[in-house]
Order: C-alpha cells, then structure tokens, then sequence
C-alpha cells in the first residue's frame, strides 16, 4: 500500500473535543493498518513524510535518528501513546529500537508539539499510537496475524488479537524480527579520494533479533469515564560492526524497554463543555554494550546503562457558552534518572544523573467569523532540575560538573486556522522553543566529555504558513488532496563540543543556525482504480555561528531537496505500486568537506487479496537497481532487497 502525504483534517465546525490535527499547526498521520503487510520499521515509514529526514547507519534494525524541518535530531521529541521515550543521557532516540507491532498510526508535529504531551520541541514530535479496537461488534472483535520472510535472512511474525466483551476492551500484540543483515557494499578501505583501492564487502556481526509484545485493557463507566491501563515490553540483541572499512566481528549491543501507562478520560461535564483526562507512566530502558576488542569506542569497554523516568500529565478543556471561546489548561511533571554501569576498563557503578521537570501550559482558542476563522494562543512555563556529584576517577583530566543545576524555560506560541472556502484552509504559526542540555553535555562522562554546568538551554524561532485544498471530487479526480507550506526557523545557543585538553571535548553555546524550507504533498484518486502521491521538500540551511570555518555552511545531512512519488493501481484483487524516493547530494559533516552523492530509490510492491477471505499475499522489492550510498561517513547502506509476507485478517 502507498504512503499518502500527510492529510489534515477540517472539521465542518469547531469542536473543542476534535483531535489535535484540527489545530493550526501542521500535522502528518500515517495509518499502518493499511500497510501490514510490507516488513518496514519506523525509518521507513517516516523516511517518506515531507519535511521529516531519518539518517540511518544501516539496513532494517540499525540505528537511525529523525530531523524535522532541518532541526537536529535531539530537538525533536519521541512518544509512545503519550509517554516520553527519549534517551536523557544522549538526546538522540535510537527510531529503528521502537518496534511497530500493534502500532495503530504514527503522528508527526512539524515545528509544534501539543501541550497535551508536555515539554515543547524544538523540531517537533513523532507519536506512536496503539490501535485499542477491532472491526467487528463481538466478542472478537478483530484478530490478525503474518509471517514474512526476505533478503539478508529476514523474518518477522506477527499477531494481534481484540476482545470486546461488554463494555471492556482488551488488545494484545505480539512481534518477532530477526535479521542477518549481510548485505554487500562498496569497502573504501578509509580512503575516499583513493577509488583504486575500493573492494565489494560483506556487512559482518549486523545481525539483530528483537520480541515485543502490548497489552492493554479498557473499561467504561457510565457517567463518570473510561480507565485505560497497558504494558509494553521489547528487546532486541544485535550485532555493532562499526565502520564499513574497520568492522568489528564481536561487538554486541542488548536492549530491553518496558513501560507501564495508567490513563482516565472523565465524561463530559457541564452540558458536555468541559472535557478532561489524566495519565500516569513508568518506563525503563537498559542497554548493555559490549566491546572487548576497542573496535568501536576505540578502548575496550563493557557498559551496562539503564534509564528509569516516571511521571504523569493532566488535562482540561472547557468551552465557553456561546462557543466562541476555549479555555485549555495543561499540567505535566517527570523524573528521569540515568543509572550508568561500567565493568571495563575499569569497574563503576554510578553515579546518578537525575532530571525533574514540571510543566504547566494555558492556552486557548477563539473561533470567529461565523466559526471559519479558529485563533489559538499557548503559553509554556518549566522548571527543570539536574543532578549529578561524582569524583574525578582520573586526575589529570579536567574536572565535570557536580550538584544541582536549575532552568526556567517559557515557550509562547500562537497560530491561526481559517476555513476561507469549503475545500481551502489557510494557517500560519509562530513560537518560540527550545531544548535542554542532556545529561551527557551537562556532566560529561568518564574520559572522554568534560560536563559544563553552564549551559543554557537550545533556543528557537519557529515560524510557518500554507495552505490545504481537500476536494471530494475534482473534475476526472474522485479526490484531491494538496498542501502547500512554507517554513522559517532562527535557531541559537547550539551546544558544540571542542578540544578543551589532549584527551576531552567541552561542550559551549557556540551555534547558530537558520533554515527555511518549502513543503508540499499532494494525493488524488482515480476513476478504474488509479492513485497517485507525491511530496517534495526544499530545504536551505545555513550555519550562522562565530565559527570561521563552519559560518556560511551548510549543515550536515540535510538534502535541498527531497522527493517521494508513488503510483497505484488497484485490479480485481492486485493492487499494484511503485515508489520512487529522490535525495539530492548533500554534506556529511559541518566543515562540508565530505559530501554524499544524490540517489534514486526505486520500489515495487504487491499486494494479492486471496480468494479465502481476509488472506493477502506481499511481494515487495526495494532499491530495485541497486544503488550503494550511505547517510553517515562510513557506514553502508543496503543495495537491493526482496521481501514477501503472508497475512491474515479478522
């Protein structure tokens, strides 16, 4: 199935109860219920959104990162059904370790993210939402299950199952994926001017194995609400080879990420004005490192890091009589701690980085002109406290940073919907956000990054304006969908890190940057079962900084331009798609001395609905010619690859 561009949805009025999508920021859903059937993990499926950018360091299952809009990626924020997962130590959420199994759709806030998930982001926001209901009205309320198989010995296998017995609702997921990952690639031998020397290799210890399961249960009371409680368990072991031209045969990563939520949606009170929901959560990721032979960090090393942060959020909405005005109230308030343990080169175990936050957002929106014209306004307030003491392990290092550090951040933002006619919608955005120093540039580590106390939070201004056009028939189209946004972002005290002796880097606000860009999507339906999607995205990036060798450039792993294209055709029971991703040349690092070549990316999928009912065959093949790049120096991606999967439905 085709990923169609991101798709805002206008509400014929204003409702203060409809979803977030209807707020004048903008929003890209995708709904993967519709694209069980291809084995994707979540780089590949954001990797085709306008405005969105995933750098990988591999094929299927390998780290990767997201930008949004330019940003980096520790400037935009990861959830799973509204619960923070990012990574305090680093700032950086590993996207490829967040399994899509029992995964209902994936949200993506460009430039915004709702209060209703607490801290503003600088970039945005990528949410993952589990799917609570099935199709049918029974007892079984829905079920599916698939098992696929493919290119670099791949294979997943997948069930999920829906109850509904009265008024009590329960889900469970399962997933397995395992991968050799031994794919062919271009060996430079670290001597990229040098293509005399270039060999094809094997991709060696890429291999991966990964479960995860959710469970959740539901039940409504009448006339006072429904409770929500769900478990999330996933773990994955893999291989770390490292650079293409220097792999590592024995280092080993594992990982576990278990995370309980409590959620209560109260009944509409006050003639169904008032609307409201609280939400508690605890979530723990351990992550255990394994490099014996220094091939990786360069000095041997056995880590065992785990993350523990637990919290909880509050909501209220309340519309005025008259329904011209809504009043909208947020509260959050989290701890994470980050618990590091080392058993080589030395053994250590601690100290505690801690990090308490308490948020609270007003806001509201005002709707005007007969209700076609919707004025929104919010105001941010935190308070965050860090915390870190230790003593200097080796003595001729300079010292980190010890004690209890504070910030006050306050995020203002405004933005504007007006529904000019029935299938023209006009918005525009500006605001203010930011993003905390992590645990590592605040307290350093053991060795190699000096903390510094001192540092002030990221700081930007985003601005925004477009357009959506949605018509339900449009001349020989039977649907039209287009959206038109441009885009203009200041971003300053970028946290750097430099030389600050002969063994450690110092983090400093030293940066600046500012990036526009223009994004645009389109989809259409056809009459004899054709449809089309494209996106293009034109990004300019400029390094504004005081440093002479990085001011005027262009920051890394950010293409101009971006393009996605699909084409569809649905006959009888085939449906047929092919997909082209287009990624101009673009820099890999911030002296732009090392550059990228442009790709082609050609994809062929489809899809067989079986005779037996709710039986369907996938045949999809990427990279159909083959290309060798990479998105980071050093690290190959994968040529081409086959997969085929077997699902059924309920």
């Amino acid at each position: 199935m085709p990923v169609m561009p991101p798709i805002i949805v206008t509400a014929q009025r204003p409702d203060f109860r409809s979803d977030i999508t209807n707020r004048p920021g903008f929003v890209a859903m995708v709904d993967l219920s519709k694209r069980t059937g291809r084995i994707e993990d979540l780089p590949a499926i954001l990797s085709q959104l306008v405005g969105v950018r995933v750098t990988q360091y591999g094929g299927l299952g390998s780290f990767a990162t997201v930008s949004i809009r330019g940003s980096s990626s520790s400037q935009v924020r990861t959830f799973l059904d509204g619960v923070p997962i990012d990574d305090p130590y680093l700032g950086v959420t590993n996207i490829a370790d967040l399994p899509l199994g029992g995964v209902d759709r994936v949200e993506v806030y460009r430039g915004f993210s709702p209060p209703s998930l607490g801290s503003a982001a600088m970039g945005g926001a990528v949410q993952l939402v589990t799917r609570m209901e099935g199709s049918h009205d029974a007892l079984l309320s829905g079920a599916q299950a698939s098992a696929s198989a493919g290119s670099f010995d791949t294979k997943r296998e997948t069930i999920s199952l829906w109850l509904k017995p009265g008024r009590f609702r329960f889900f469970g997921h399962g997933t397995h994926e395992a991968s050799a990952g031994n794919f062919e690639f271009v060996d430079d031998n670290g001597t990229q001017e040098n293509p005399d020397d270039d060999v094809t290799a094997t991709r060696v210890n890429n291999d991966f194995d990964s479960w995860s399961g959710i469970l959740r249960g539901s039940a409504a009371v009448p006339g006072v609400g429904t409770a929500l409680v769900g478990y999330y368990d996933a773990a994955r072991e893999n291989g770390v080879p490292g650079l293409g031209s220097n792999q590592s045969g024995i280092a080993r990563s594992e990982r576990r990420r278990r995370l309980g939520q409590f959620r209560f949606d109260g009944a509409p009170g006050f003639d169904e004005r008032l609307a409201w929901f609280a939400t508690g959560f605890y979530h723990r990721a351990n992550e255990q490192f394994h490099d014996p032979d220094g091939k990786i960090a360069l000095t041997a090393g056995e880590t065992d890091n785990t993350i523990n942060s637990y919290g909880g959020t509050a909501h209220l909405k309340y519309l005025i009589p008259g329904n011209r005005i809504a009043l909208e109230a947020d509260g959050a308030a989290t701890t994470e701690q980050f618990h590091p343990v080392e058993t080589r080169p030395e053994s250590k175990n601690g100290p505690d980085r801690w990090r308490r936050t308490m948020m609270i957002a007003l806001g509201g929106d005002a709707y005007l002109i007969g209700q076609s014209l919707v004025v929104s306004g919010l105001f941010r307030y935190e308070r965050h406290a860090d915390e870190f003491g230790d003593e200097t392990v080796y003595p001729w290092l300079p010292p980190s940073a010890e004690g209890r550090f504070e910030h006050e951040t306050t995020s203002p933002s405004a933005g504007a919907r007006w529904r000019a006619l029935s299938w023209l919608t006009l918005k525009g955005n500006v605001g203010r956000y930011y993003r905390l120093p992590t645990f590592l540039e605040l307290f350093g580590n053991v060795g190699s990054v000096t903390g510094n106390a001192a540092l002030e939070p990221e700081t930007g201004i985003n601005r925004d304006i477009g357009l959506v056009v949605n018509v339900a028939r449009a001349g020989f189209a039977r649907s039209l969908f287009a959206e038109v946004s441009w885009f203009d972002n200041d971003v300053d005290n970028l946290i750097l890190f430099f030389p600050n002796s002969q063994y450690t880097a110092k983090p400093s606000n030293i940066g600046a940057a500012h990036i526009r860009g223009i994004e645009s999507s389109m989809s259409a339906a056809f009459p004899h079962g054709f449809e089309i999607a494209a996106g293009y995205t034109y990004l300019d990036t400029e390094d504004t900084s005081d440093i002479p060798y990085y001011n005027g450039n262009n920051l890394p792993s950010r293409p101009a331009h971006d393009v996605n294209s699909s084409l569809s055709y649905t006959w009888r029971a085939l449906r047929t798609t092919y997909e082209l991703q287009y990624l101009s040349a673009n820099f890999l690092d911030r002296a732009n001395l090392r550059e990228t070549d442009a790709r082609n990316l050609h994809s062929l999928i489809f899809v067989l609905r079986a005779p037996v009912s709710g039986l369907s065959l996938t045949l999809e093949g990427r990279n159909l010619t083959d290309e060798h790049t990479e998105d980071v120096a050093g690290f190959p991606l994968p040529g081409r690859s086959v997969y085929s999967t077997l699902g059924y439905r309920y």
